[in-house]
């Protein structure tokens, strides 16, 4: 409800039998569980407690009804009115039974849909009711008083805006009156209002000058709406009536009591008296009560009496009560009257129909089923139908609730209502005439509902017909022709339809005894009808006798027998039927239409059983993984809302690896969909029972679901394509560099399955952090034949595995699993098959002679949003094929990356691996369908352009960490439910993508940022939640000085960047954001887009190294530029700001006693080679602005491993430690430890390869060095190692042996004691710690 909207207290709807109350307590019900009606609104449906009590008397009885059960609510024991005085009370009036629909005008369908159905989320059919329900809540009760509110649903209401009524202080009766024609005023009730809206009398169907007197200067006259407003001390005077002979007779308590029954008009008896030109006599005897009341003269005496009582009552209790009347001069009232010409304009052009309407979707389809066979004008109007093989509908046509089956033709200007398929099928081959109303109703007949008995009949009449004309006037008709050419062509005689004591005045259409209900022998019903309006269905005379041996019913008696319950499950049962429909042409079909609405009532009407069979056929059947997976989809959601119906089950995202689920997975994995769906179905049965288990039933449905994705994604694989060329040799590092991405318009169009579906572009850019390119991976083949995987490089987490069995790479489908990303890497690449009955030694024997050792690192912050782990994976296959002898191209690496994760089972798209693996910005485009292929624009950028750019860049680390996993569920599960703004926002998406390239290649950087702006805003849309508050903040803040702002990637936390107005702003950001609370742990970084291509390159001895790490701790930034690096042989690999690395090649000299003078220099984060003192980025110094933070002490970065997890050795790993300089974790003021080494003969148990693996604890770096001269005196070797965890289905295997060499020192060190202290330059070692080597 918006906020604008009035709070009902409580809904009552009145009616006339306890039999109608319960089936419309039932609908109010249902609207409510949807969330159409606030769910704490009290609803009642009231009977009267006789038929003939009139509105007044109806009202009355309500309020009493009300009011009871507030006053129960409250800890009442009698009836008290206070509960009234802050309540918001809407009683609303069925009326009498209406001709045209069997559920009544309030119940009326109109073509439209709620536009909260999609956000709401519940499908309904709309009714007159809803629409003044809707009428009340917003446009004319908002602002009001407590009170009570009365609302007849016998019309149309149309109220465009909201009513501007001034409610101050407002006491008595608010009256609504709408402009009016005086010609409609002919056959209406109108108000008489002076000037200052006092209502000075009412008026019903008066004469020509009483309705001009009422007039206003324009000529319109103020019609009565049948809304009105009491305030609460009327309302209270008005219920003290319930207990107060004669009137009490009104109600049910009353009646219970004893008193008879009194009929009484709300306006005519209640309101009249309040009218300032009503005189006291005229209203007590009734003489101004019109057709809605009765002169107390005509009245038997007893009845006389109590009438007269009653309104002496009422004059007493209510005159001089204020009766104000406002006029809503833009809306408009059509009442739904009896005429069969006005039922018809109202259905084919209904008059609340707005045509800029928030609240309503008007279609001329809606909720219908219409077959292509069939041929069906524009303008004919479908509500609730399914119409098939090969029906002809004329134009203007209404054909609601009905089920057809062809080939038959319906003339134009027809209505058609409540027929069934078997009543249809009665019919092919005929035409209807034109204007004809043909409609089917339920009815109950025998009276005791224990003996009644259920009957469909079918009624027939003309759109020109009056029911209420007398037979003998000439312009009486049936189906639209003189009642003499009827009976002319029948042979049926007018006996045969009235009683012989009716006079002809008395005899109308309504009180014709027509319609068959009943044969003793015969089935009876739609043909005979039929025959009626003139359709040559069989022999006249065998048809006009089985028609005269019928039990036959008038309009007017079959209006008595409906059978409410029945008529509203007929309707529900087809509109799920048609929904069964719709969910398969939408999903077969791939339509962008949402379907969840459908889910969700279905879960609250109780049909979700024959939902989920349809879904389950839908899945079986199909051979296309893409439309399976979506079903699967819709699998889940319905047992989602079915979670939600029982209770809180939880949430939707979570594991999906339960074991009882496993055999229909792997059916699905072998690409047997049906069976694999069969498997599915048959364990749901088990998990129906609870809410909790029904959330994680739907979750291993969406589980089922990424199975067949990945299915389709894989598609790819025929786009990725190498050749054989010659490998490097052994123990040659096959190196490759690569930048990190910024997407700047675009984003989630590029991930399944919306990209396949959907059709996706992203135009995003390759970038260098702080000088540098922060991911890469590095590969050498190894004599041994086996696979070395290490990852990461900072000796707090890295990890090293070593894989010996095809089983140890076995678990590369858990994302979570240790190196599943390296050994899926493995697997994609071809290097390794798997399955095979080929042993892994076997294999890489023979195809390569040995195996491979496999580094990757990065030094981006997990959950940076940069797209480090499919870049990663790019870098890695690329260095894999190269190592392995395989050439390629881009295409097929980029392909290849999509492929791998799909293997990994992490989903995710193709813009990151475009974005780092390409050069440069660019656009990259998935068109719509199977298989997937991306496709590359770079885009043609001047210098100027580049530029202007790059000086405006700028990327922020938020210091908040991104969890995207459960972002990405919940886009796919709304881009699968097609919800309208998902598929609105995916249009957007690509389309903003296209702008942002043109505005590229335009020259146009703030239009750039404009288009960054408005993807930040559908990044929203995409994935609400994914803004955190801090990341509001300092957006609010930097928007007076930026072009345009995202978060990188989903969203979340990670990195933000920026395109400010004015170049060089670094010093402007700062500023902003050192005054926000908040931004302490914000980090500012040099950034400028990468146009050199990826780099894989072979190593040459002496020339490894690592690029400086980047820093997002201001600590450590700090620390870094502020004490001297050492100089240590070491290890290989790319370094964090926690750590200090040198190259896993270089060559360490080590001579018993002398100095390692001439060993190569630790690389402390600079991609340098020399043995001089290296340097620091000065962009992370701590005197440098770019590298400076806003504010300090932020928790230590984490290093992206394979899957950006990274896992500690065991706790039988040898280790050593070392702390060289202040990590992350430590803070600045600490005292630092030292290094400790001595050198010692131990055995250990991991045999490494064959240049022997360090493995080192806790702050040590690992190195890695080979056998080299130096100043002409052999070297010693020296490894530093450390123990290799094996991969054997979750064991760890016994290690092998690793023996001891020397162990160099810092170059600065000379050979003294055990013991030597290392400080500032001077390197000690200390026989507490152990370092561990080999030969």
């Amino acid at each position: 409800m918006s906020s604008d909207s009035v709070k009902w207290t409580a809904l009552v709807l009145t009616c006339q039998t306890k039999t109608a109350a319960y089936a419309y307590q039932k609908e109010l019900d249902i609207l409510q569980r949807k969330g159409f009606i606030d769910e704490d609104v009290l609803i009642l449906t009231v009977e009267d407690p006789k038929a003939t009590i009139g509105s007044g008397g109806a009202t009355l009885n309500a309020l009493l009804v009300v009011a009871e059960h507030l006053s129960a609510q409250q800890g009442y024991t009698v009836v008290n009115a206070d509960v009234l005085h802050h309540s918001h009370i809407l009683i609303m009036h069925m009326g009498r039974n209406f001709p045209y629909d069997a559920c009544g005008r309030a119940f009326v369908s109109l073509p439209a849909k709620h536009r909260g159905s999609d956000t709401i989320g519940s499908a309904s059919l709309m009714c007159n009711i809803d629409s003044l329900l809707d009428t009340m809540t917003t446009k004319i009760a908002p602002g009001s008083p407590p009170g009570v509110w009365m609302c007849s649903t016998e019309m149309f209401l149309t109220i465009p805006a909201p009513a501007k009524i001034n409610w101050e202080d407002f006491q008595g009766i608010c009256a609504i009156a709408v402009p009016g024609s005086q010609e409609y005023a002919k056959n209406h009730g109108i108000y008489k209002i002076d000037k200052n809206g006092i209502v000075t009398d009412i008026v019903y169907q008066g004469t020509k000058t009483a309705i001009e007197m009422c007039a206003t200067k324009e000529g319109d006259v103020a019609l009565v709406t049948g809304v009105v407003f009491f305030s609460v001390k009327v309302a209270e005077k008005f219920l003290s009536f319930h207990v107060m002979p004669p009137i009490d007779g009104c109600t049910y308590m009353g009646m219970d009591s004893g008193g008879k029954p009194i009929r009484l008009s709300l306006f005519f008896d209640f309101l009249l008296c309040m009218a300032s030109d009503t005189t006291e006599e005229s209203f007590v005897s009734g003489d101004r009560a019109g057709g809605y009341g009765s002169s107390v003269a005509s009245l038997p005496e007893d009845e006389r009496k109590a009438m007269k009582t009653a309104r002496a009552m009422l004059w007493n209790g209510f005159r001089g009560t204020p009766l104000k009347a406002v006029c809503l001069m833009d809306g408009s009232h059509d009442y739904m009257s009896l005429s069969a010409t006005d039922h018809h304009k109202h259905l084919t052009n209904c008059p609340v129909q707005m045509g800029d309407d928030e609240t309503w979707i008007w279609n001329n389809r809606t909720y219908s089923y219409i077959q292509d066979t069939c041929k069906v004008e524009e303008t004919s109007v479908f509500i609730n139908s399914y119409l098939s093989k090969d029906i002809e509908v004329g134009s203007r046509c209404a054909i609601t609730h009905s089920k057809l089956e062809g080939p038959f033709t319906i003339a134009k200007n027809s209505i058609l209502t409540g027929i069934s398929l078997k009543a249809s099928k009665k019919m092919k081959g005929l035409e209807l005439l034109t204007g004809v109303i043909l409609r089917g109703a339920h009815i109950k007949l025998g009276g005791h509902s224990t003996t009644s008995k259920a009957f469909k009949i079918y009624t027939v009449m003309g759109k020109f017909d009056n029911l209420k004309t007398a037979y003998v006037k000439g312009t009486s008709t049936f189906c639209n022709s003189p009642w003499i050419v009827f009976l002319q062509r029948t042979g049926i005689d007018k006996e045969d339809l009235w009683a012989a004591d009716q006079t002809d005045y008395d005899r109308t259409l309504f009180n014709a005894k027509l319609f068959p209900v009943w044969h003793c022998t015969e089935d009876v019903g739609i043909r005979e009808v039929l025959w009626l309006q003139g359709a040559d269905v069989e022999d006249n005379d065998a048809m006009l006798q089985r028609w005269k041996e019928s039990w036959r019913l008038s309009l007017e008696e079959i209006l008595k027998c409906i059978d409410l319950t029945m008529e509203f499950q007929w309707r529900r049962d087809l509109f799920y039927e048609i929904a069964q429909q719709e969910v398969k042409d939408v999903l077969l079909n791939s339509q962008n239409k949402g379907l969840l609405p459908y889910f969700k009532s279905a879960v609250l009407e109780g049909y979700a059983d024959q939902l989920l069979h349809t879904l389950d056929t839908i899945a079986m059947e199909t051979d296309k993984p893409n439309i399976a997976a979506r079903t699967l989809a819709c699998i889940a959601d319905v047992l989602g809302c079915l979670a939600n119906e029982k209770g809180s089950g939880g949430l939707r995202s979570g594991p999906a690896a339960n074991q009882a689920w496993m055999a229909a997975f792997h059916k699905l994995e072998e690409g047997k969909i049906s069976d694999g769906v069969k498997g599915l179905a048959k364990e749901r049965r088990n998990w129906l029972g609870r809410a909790d288990l029904l959330v994680r039933a739907a979750r291993h449905y969406e589980g089922a679901e990424q199975i067949l994705i990945r299915h389709a994604v894989m598609t790819a694989r025929q786009f990725i394509s190498t050749s054989p060329c010659d490998p490097p040799d052994f123990d040659q590092w096959v190196v490759a560099h690569c930048p990190a991405r910024i997407d700047l318009s675009g984003g989630w169009s590029d991930t399944p399955p919306v990209t396949y579906e959907h059709g996706g572009a992203v135009t995003n850019a390759a970038i260098i952090i702080d000088g540098k390119r922060p991911i890469g991976a590095k590969c050498r083949r190894i004599h041994e034949p086996h696979l070395v995987l290490v990852l990461g490089t900072d000796p707090n987490s890295q990890t090293h595995l070593v894989c010996k069995e095809l089983s140890h790479l076995a678990d590369y489908t858990n994302p979570q699993s240790t190196g599943a990303l390296l050994k899926a890497a493995f697997v994609c690449a071809d290097v390794v098959k798997l399955p095979s009955d080929t042993s892994l030694e076997d294999q890489l024997q023979e195809k390569y002679g040995g195996g491979f050792e496999l580094h990757t690192w990065s030094d981006l912050p997990q959950g940076s949003g940069l797209g480090t782990s499919s870049i990663l994976a790019g870098g890695v296959i690329a260095a894999l094929w190269k190592t392995s002898g395989r050439t390629y191209d881009k295409d097929s690496l980029i392909h290849a990356v999509l492929h791998l994760e799909q293997m990994l089972t992490t989903g995710g798209g193709w813009q990151d691996q475009v974005g780092g693996l390409t050069p440069g910005i660019k656009i990259g485009r998935s068109k719509e369908g199977l298989p997937l292929r991306v496709d590359i624009t770079h885009l043609n950028i001047s210098e100027k352009t580049l530029e202007a750019f790059n000086s405006r860049l700028i990327l922020l680390y938020t210091g908040k960490t991104r969890l995207a996993r459960n972002l990405l569920q919940n886009v796919i599960r709304n881009w699968y439910a097609r919800m309208p703004q998902i598929v609105s926002n995916c249009d957007g998406l690509t389309s903003n993508a296209e702008n942002c390239a043109k505005a590229f290649e335009d020259g146009d950087v703030e239009k750039v940022g404009r288009c960054l702006d408005i993807y930040w805003e559908q990044k929203k849309i995409m994935a609400p939640g994914c803004e955190p508050k801090l990341v509001q903040t300092m957006m609010a803040a930097l928007k007076p000085h930026v072009y345009g702002q995202s978060l990188a990637g989903a969203g979340g936390g990670g990195f933000m960047y920026v395109i400010t107005k004015q170049p060089n702003a670094v010093d402007t950001v700062r500023e902003v954001l050192s005054g926000l609370e908040g931004c302490e742990n914000v980090t500012i970084h040099q950034v400028e887009v990468d146009q050199s291509d990826l780099t894989v390159e072979i190593e040459r001895p002496g020339t490894e190294g690592t690029d400086q790490a980047i820093t997002t701790d201001p600590d450590v930034a700090a620390e870094v530029s502020a004490t001297e690096p050492e100089s240590v042989g070491g290890t290989a690999g790319q370094t964090d700001q926690s750590q200090v690395a040198v190259d896993s090649e270089t060559a360490v000299e080590v001579a018993d006693g002398q100095s390692t003078e001439n060993a190569d220099t630790v690389q402390v984060g600079v991609d340098q080679a020399s043995s001089e003192q290296p340097t620091v980025n000065p962009d992370l110094s701590a005197g440098n602005k770019e590298g400076e933070t806003v504010a300090r002490d932020v928790s230590q970065d984490k290093q992206v491993g394979q899957s950006e997890t990274a896992e500690d050795l065991s706790a039988d790993q040898t280790e050593t430690t070392r702390d060289d300089k202040p990590s992350a974790s430590v803070d600045v003021d600490t005292p630092q430890p030292t290094l400790s080494v001595e050198t010692e003969n131990k055995e250990v148990k991991t045999a490494t390869d064959s240049e022997s693996t360090v493995e080192v604890g806790a702050d040590q770096a690992e190195s890695t060095v080979e056998t080299e001269e130096t100043n002409g005196s052999p070297a010693a070797v020296t490894e530093n190692s450390k123990e290799v965890d094996e991969v054997s289905d979750g064991k760890t295997e016994p290690t092998e042996k690793i023996e001891n060499t020397d162990v160099s020192t810092d170059t600065a060190a000379t050979k003294k004691d055990p013991k030597t202290v290392v400080e500032g330059n001077e390197a000690q070692t200390d026989s507490a710690d152990i370092i561990e080597t080999t030969d």
